[in-house]
């Protein structure tokens, strides 16, 4: 994130369950989730995600795709992380996935953090809670009406924009 990046700490009362994605971009200072969080970036982007928890993502069909492999994650690609000998789905960290040249790295608002912060894909790993990639999933509901790049570009995720709306 940039210098000037808005802080959105960690909060777990703020999920999917409880709060509008709006809010993450009307009152970033009053947190999200890593779900909430995610979720507000991809429809900031431009696709539709109904209010899932990861576990849900994993599972879905009809607004994402499953991609194979992290050789072919892209940008707004999401990714769930879970400790090694996590079993279930439930619980499981989600963060985004943005590629900077041949660099691919987490934006994720972690507990441990306690803000959204970016990470290489490495650093994020060491975390013993997130040392494994469960899953990673492509939104694919592309709804335009929901592009919103200028609050991606405000929350100072602006990177994370689609490279065909960036200016």
């Amino acid at each position: 994130m940039s210098k000037e990046a808005v802080i959105v700490p960690y909060k777990p009362g703020r999920n999917p369950d409880t709060t509008p994605v709006e809010e993450v971009f009307a009152h970033p200072e009053e947190g999200a989730n890593c779900e909430l969080l995610v979720q507000a970036i991809v429809s900031a982007r431009g696709f539709e995600l109904p209010p899932l928890r990861s576990s849900d993502i994993y599972e879905d069909t009809e607004y994402t795709s499953p991609v194979e492999d992290i050789s072919e994650a892209k940008t707004g690609d999401m990714i769930g992380l879970c400790p090694e000998d996590k079993l279930d789905l439930r619980g499981i960290h989600i963060g985004m996935i943005w590629i900077d040249g041949e660099n691919i790295n987490i934006v994720h608002n972690a507990r441990h953090e306690g803000s959204a912060k970016i990470q290489t894909i490495d650093e994020a790993m060491q975390y013993p809670g997130h040392a494994k990639a469960r899953w990673i999933k492509r939104p694919i509901k592309e709804n335009r009406a929901l592009l919103r790049t200028e609050k991606l570009r405000e929350l100072g995720f602006g990177y994370l924009a689609r490279a065909e709306d960036s200016d």
